[in-house]
């Protein structure tokens, strides 16, 4: 190597390293914006929402240097005020909790503040009942007794009333049984208390009470015709139906069409941007590892992450992260700024 030679390759090293060190220095500044405790706030153990923010935090503490913890709580409803109130990192939520928290909608608490960090996936709930029972459509519930008034998790109540609202029902038609939350529910229905209650697809509730129940259990198919489709989302918005293939989850004993909706990570408006960019690339950079974390998430999507059918803002370091991996266009700039306009004052 001559002299000329010599002296390029140590230039050209030096300028590689003075890069290097620069990306770990821009890194470590994002790094030393994240909260020391990454705290996901998610509905009961054993809850889909359990299952899915044990994954989150478990990716998130694989790829972040700080350690992400899975924070169960009794519901939704007592999750958005933590966040509102930035005493909770982050959250996994549902699209219409999140939306009427934000807009100050009576039952919930006003909470202006959670913003969207990433859309997570899709999921589909039902109404099951033992699989021997001799209840096999939504009409077939009336008069029977269903778990109901959820006030720890309020978006279980919204998921009943659109799915009896697909049929043209409401709880006047039934038994209501007041119930807690989803885990509580299936508890009352494998003690034989009620006689259907709602819950996730591929929860772990629903497997262990397809295990206890004699027989199994079954989901009910919504009334997924226009008319039924349109009741259902006039009483959420937000829902749509979803064909559930026979075998794809417990309870799906035959091809069923179950109300699906969109689940969020949420985090407050008060987060650092950096840390929420920092936790947006983490989680775009898994994809595939998440898809294969938990077979629910088999449909989280890096081209998912933004949607333009988003109920509450996305916070100001997702979109800097977004614009970055080119997943944000002007059309999501309009997007924002009427969820910004539409929050409770």
């Amino acid at each position: 190597m001559n002299h000329r030679t010599a002296r390029g390759f140590r230039c050209a090293l030096l300028a590689l390293l003075c890069a290097a060190g620069l990306m770990a220095g821009a890194a470590g500044q994002a790094w030393a914006q994240l909260p020391s405790n990454l705290g996901v706030g998610t509905n009961p153990q054993g809850s889909l929402f359990y299952s899915l923010g044990s994954a989150v935090a478990k990716v998130l503490s694989a790829h972040l240097p700080v350690q992400a913890r899975v924070q169960p709580y009794a519901g939704t409803s007592v999750i958005l005020p933590l966040i509102d109130a930035g005493e909770l990192a982050l959250g996994v939520n549902n699209t219409n909790d999140s939306r009427m928290a934000y807009r100050g909608l009576k039952p919930f608490l006003p909470s202006p503040k959670p913003r969207l960090v990433s859309v997570l996936l899709h999921i589909g709930v039902g109404i099951m009942v033992p699989a021997r029972s001799d209840i096999h459509t939504v009409k077939d519930l009336k008069g029977k007794r269903l778990s109901g008034d959820f006030k720890a998790q309020l978006a279980v109540w919204y998921n009943s009333t659109s799915i009896l609202a697909s049929e043209g029902m409401t709880w006047d038609d039934v038994q209501v049984v007041p119930t807690a939350n989803v885990v509580t529910g299936a508890k009352l229905m494998m003690e034989g208390r009620v006689d259907a209650t709602l819950f996730a697809l591929g929860a772990a509730q629903v497997r262990e009470a397809d295990a206890s129940i004699p027989g199994g259990v079954r989901f009910l198919p919504i009334n997924d015709s226009p008319e039924g489709v349109r009741r259902m989302q006039e009483s959420m918005p937000g829902t749509y139906p979803l064909v559930m293939k026979k075998g794809s989850s417990p309870g799906i004993l035959a091809d069923t069409p179950v109300e699906a909706y969109d689940v969020f990570v949420i985090t407050g408006a008060g987060m650092n941007d950096e840390a929420v960019a920092t936790i947006v690339k983490a989680l775009h950079a898994a994809e595939q590892e998440i898809q294969e974390s938990f077979r629910p998430l088999q449909s989280f999507s890096r081209a998912k992450m933004v949607k333009d059918n988003a109920t509450i803002p996305y916070h100001p370091g997702a979109i800097k992260a977004y614009k970055e991996l080119g997943l944000w266009n002007p059309a999501m700039d309009a997007v924002q700024a009427r969820l910004l306009s539409e929050a409770t004052r």
